[in-house]
């Protein structure tokens, strides 16, 4: 008799427990984004790592940042014939990012500081292979940046406000 009511005492206590925190929680303001609402703004931490940023004026085209990346998801390309002095022109920098880790250690090698990582993560569409692999020399998509891209309409702010 005497470990049946001690279970009794047992499960009310832990079940008290159990409620006393389930009504804190319940009433709290709730933390939930109304994503993708323009009006709602998320917080990213300063590590958080998103898409690519690319300043293409910068890149001297010396191909460290597509060694150095472990699945080979970064294409560059160059024109032969064509240069700017004594620098390479640079036609295609390509990022697939079905492959990408975004792992950010195409960033530490290169030497002109050119790529980094943003804070823009979201590549979500109907078709699997639309917006998969995004060439920021063609000046592709809404998810470039003021940074990837000389037009000041190109970012995120002028896709959500109706600018194209």
């Amino acid at each position: 008799m005497k470990s049946y009511l001690k279970n009794i005492w047992h499960g009310v206590t832990t079940t008290a427990k159990g409620m006393r925190l389930t009504w804190r929680h319940f009433m709290t303001k709730p933390t939930t984004i109304q994503y993708p609402d323009p009006g709602e703004e998320t917080y990213f931490s300063p590590y958080e790592r998103g898409l690519h940023e690319f300043e293409p004026e910068k890149c001297i085209v010396c191909y460290l940042c597509a060694k150095a990346c472990p699945v080979d998801c970064i294409r560059i390309e160059e024109d032969k014939g064509e240069r700017k002095g004594k620098q390479k022109v640079l036609t295609v920098y390509e990022i697939d990012y079905n492959k990408c880790l975004f792992c950010e250690l195409c960033v530490d090698p290169c030497p002109v500081d050119c790529i980094h990582m943003g804070q823009q993560y979201d590549l979500a569409s109907f078709d699997r292979t639309e917006h998969v692999k995004i060439d920021f020399m063609n000046g592709e998509g809404p998810w470039r940046t003021a940074k990837t891209s000389a037009h000041p309409d190109a970012g995120l702010r002028g896709h959500l406000e109706g600018k194209d």
